[in-house]
């Protein structure tokens, strides 16, 4: 099955782990840029970087620290999950000293960087859980291998897909990190090598049981009558002894902790509590590992674990139990009902039962125990955890979602790319209009993330139907409340399901949007199906068409602002937080990161060009002279640019002066970026000025204003000194003529300083309005804008080229 030796395993999943760590140290900090080519004032570097694989490489800015880190990249993602190569290199910026940097170096220099943001942070501790997931993915891949198992087949049961997950959450620092489990218990209680265990089971008094069933008797009477035929003499003689005890299920490795803990221990010598042990049938692990499954039971158990999985220890709250209770109860009313006819795509596996166990009036939450409806019980159908879809390939083999598209692409006689763009419509389709859907209508959010979301395929592979699954992700938005209340009286009272307004839009966001929709964009990706951006201007347009029905805000928030709001796994882990922590009001990090949305409205021509030949020129007749651009070529133009920028009257407003090496580096950071490019201008075939587009949706302006995605933006300098050849107004006539071409663009700003007095006479004579004062760090300056109208009013013969263009 793998191409790999079984010695190379640990350096494999070393890599992969690095992968995880590398694309959330780029999501959470902003200290990084795209690096392109080798330098050639930089000899230090370029002699390393000459060695490495790629021509595009990912700096890292930790010069706060004393040094800086360059990371090969094999794939750059819209999407923003990245594919690298290696090594990693470290340069010692006081001495010129480079050298390789494995993982957990990078993690202490994150760490060290870190604490200046975020001053509590130990690297200890994420260093052993660092440390652990890379061994269990050892273990994990070691299996895969021994085992020739199968994980990126067309057709897959539920169970096979659900334990087809070998990689881990791809957007997290230790993804296969599981503390509490030692070497026997990873192999017996994980989803990876498909152990099975039976359950542990205990004899507890009902005066000391929580639980109710939506579906009808409570469960411990049914288990009663399953398990008790198969008890030994000695537990029978007891159960009869206490004929109205219950019999509660238990995770076996859970069961072991929780008759470790004193409360138990003093439950126990008081007969509160008994231990029966290992009974029943075999059950084993799903993707979650503490929900367990059999194909023969019609209930899945999801139960607490105290062991720490990623982020946390995975402990079910008691508020988060009747979350599952309510919303089974819900959909069985007439709102519930509906809701299901208007929406058939979407399927809920709810869990109607739950079980508490409570000692002097407290909660357990070691016993808490959320009980699932198992709808595949006997059912041949071809269903798959979206996370497990998304996944890298492994060992060198296709993905699974690479051979479902290429099987199909196979199968209907169409080119591959043609067949992932129609797979994706068809997700979108079963996803975006629904979920909107059901939220404005019936008030019904739920955490739409990777690993609550199943996909069930057709024959031909493409998506039929979505199943939502985990119920401590069910809420209800305050503007649904009534309804809901009304439907079901004092539905939220216990599970604490009512989400304000103002919150819902990034929450959801986050999990519907960025974790879940552009997570198949990227899968889709990576694996060379299909280009990014045209599966992100895809997502765009799914939501664009529900803007004037949605009233929540949630597809104004998506399609149209900067940043979104996303949770920070690595910042998180590095403050060892315990998102399970019922005394943390936040328990969990997020923060703003750009909107790939956006996208749809990003032109190349001005910020990615793909040429560096002349791309517009206007003959002036009144001066006799003719003014062209062409975007910046560093092989070509750097000498000169760098002369231009060390002139006596550009250095107090370009602030670009100094040694080659250093605006050598600004522009090879700059130029692969979404930011802003460069272009040189000529008057009369003589290189005389340079302007540079640029895009607020990424630049540093975008922050200071309530920037629109169709916002373009220009710096511009004028090298030529002589007043009778410097054409000033005429050359900046030429960049707004070129950037007004472009469809793309609705208005242009500009954010001049204050003291540039010169500029400020060109630009209003071009048709800006001045709207305000803004601050920024490097300077005060004048927001203006320009929009096409006021332009061609200002300029009429503008209007007249853009006609005869």
């Amino acid at each position: 099955m793998n191409t790999l030796k079984l010695t190379n395993i640990p350096e494999y999943a070393e890599k992969i782990n690095y992968t995880a760590f590398i694309n959330c140290y780029m999501k959470e900090f902003t200290n990084w840029s795209r690096y392109l080519g080798i330098p050639k004032y930089d000899e230090a570097i370029a002699k390393h970087l000459q060695k490495t694989p790629t021509n595009l490489h990912i700096r890292i800015d930790f010069s706060s620290i004393g040094c800086d880190v360059y990371v090969p990249v094999n794939y750059f993602s819209e999407s923003g999950r990245h594919l690298f190569d290696f090594p990693v290199l470290r340069r010692v910026l006081e001495t010129d000293e480079v050298s390789e940097v494995d993982i957990y170096g990078f993690m202490s220099l994150t760490a060290e960087y870190a604490r200046g943001i975020y001053p509590d942070i130990d690297a200890s501790t994420i260093l052993k859980r660092l440390n652990n997931s890379i061994e269990n993915l050892t273990t994990y891949l070691n299996h895969l291998a021994e085992n020739n198992k199968q994980v990126n087949a067309f057709e897959m049961s539920f169970i096979e897909a659900e334990q087809s997950l070998i990689l881990g959450h791809i957007l997290h620092p230790v993804p296969k990190s599981k503390q509490g489990f030692n070497p026997e218990d990873l192999l017996k209680y994980s989803p990876e090598t498909s152990g099975k265990f039976q359950l542990f089971y205990f004899l507890i008094n009902p005066e000391n049981i929580i639980e109710k069933n939506a579906d009808g008797r409570p469960i411990t009477k049914e288990l009663g009558e399953k398990i008790y035929p198969l008890l030994d003499k000695e537990h029978k003689q007891l159960w009869d002894e206490f004929p109205d005890y219950h019999i509660v299920p238990m995770h076996p490795w859970e069961a072991e902790y929780l008759l470790s803990q004193e409360n138990i221990q003093i439950m126990l010598e008081q007969g509160i509590i008994f231990a029966l042990g290992h009974y029943g049938e075999y059950f084993t692990p799903t993707s979650s590992v503490r929900t367990v499954y059999s194909e023969t039971n019609k209930w899945m158990y999801k139960f607490s674990l105290h062991v720490k999985i990623t982020n946390s220890e995975r402990i079910n709250l008691y508020p988060e139990l009747h979350r599952g209770h309510d919303i089974s109860r819900l959909l069985k009313t007439d709102w519930g009902k509906s809701l299901q006819k208007d929406y058939p795509e979407i399927d809920f596996m709810v869990d109607p039962a739950f079980i508490a166990v409570t000692f002097n009036g407290k909660v357990i939450n070691g016993f808490n125990i959320s009980i699932r409806r198992n709808p595949f019980q006997g059912e041949d159908k071809n269903v798959t955890l979206l996370a497990a879809l998304c996944q890298d390939g492994i060992f060198g083999q296709p993905s699974r979602l690479q051979n479902i598209i290429e099987q199909a692409a196979q199968d209907l006689d169409l080119p591959v790319e043609q067949v992932a763009l129609d797979w994706f419509k068809q997700y979108l389709h079963v996803c975006v209009r629904p979920i909107v859907g059901i939220l404005n209508t019936y008030g019904l959010a739920c955490e739409f993330h990777q690993q609550n979301v199943m996909i069930e395929l057709d024959k031909k592979g493409f998506p039929a139907k979505i199943y939502f699954r985990d119920n401590q992700g069910f809420f209800f938005r305050e503007g649904r409340k009534e309804m809901v209340s009304k439907a079901l009286p004092g539905i939220a009272d216990e599970s604490q399901s009512i989400i304000d307004e103002e919150s819902l839009a990034p929450k959801y966001t986050y999990y519907l949007v960025t974790n879940n929709i552009l997570g198949v964009v990227n899968a889709l990706g990576c694996n060379r199906l299909a280009e990014e951006r045209k599966l992100i201007n895809l997502v765009y347009k799914a939501f664009r068409e529900l803007e004037n029905e949605d009233e929540t805000g949630l597809v104004n928030y998506i399609i149209n602002t900067r940043s979104w709001y996303t949770k920070g796994n690595l910042i998180t882990s590095l403050q060892n937080i315990n998102e399970a922590d019922e005394s943390l009001e936040y328990p969990a990090v997020f923060l703003d990161t750009p909107n790939p949305l956006n996208k749809y409205f990003f032109t190349n021509k001005l910020i990615k060009p793909e040429t560096k030949e002349t791309v517009y020129s206007r003959y002036f007749p009144e001066e006799n002279v003719n003014i062209s651009i062409r975007p910046f070529d560093i092989d070509k133009d750097f000498e000169m640019v760098h002369e231009w920028f060390n002139m006596e009257h550009a250095k107090p407003f370009w602030k670009m002066d100094g040694p080659k090496r250093d605006l050598e580096l600004w522009f090879r950071t700059i130029l692969p970026s979404d930011e802003q490019h460069s272009f040189i201008g000529y008057v009369n075939d003589v290189p005389q000025f340079s302007f540079e587009p640029y895009w607020p949706m990424r630049d540093i302006v975008g922050a200071y204003y309530d920037a629109l995605p169709t916002d373009y933006g220009t710096h511009f300098f004028v090298a030529e000194t002589q007043k009778d050849k410097k054409f000033s107004f005429q050359s900046f006539q030429v960049a707004l003529d070129y950037i007004f071409s472009l469809p793309e663009v609705g208005k242009c700003i500009g954010e001049a300083s204050v003291d540039a007095v010169p500029t400020d006479r060109i630009i209003t004579r071009l048709g800006y309005t001045r709207e305000g004062v803004i601050e920024m760090p490097h300077k005060t300056a004048y927001l203006t804008f320009c929009t096409r109208e006021n332009y061609w009013e200002a300029c009429p013969e503008s209007r007249l080229e853009a006609k005869n263009a």
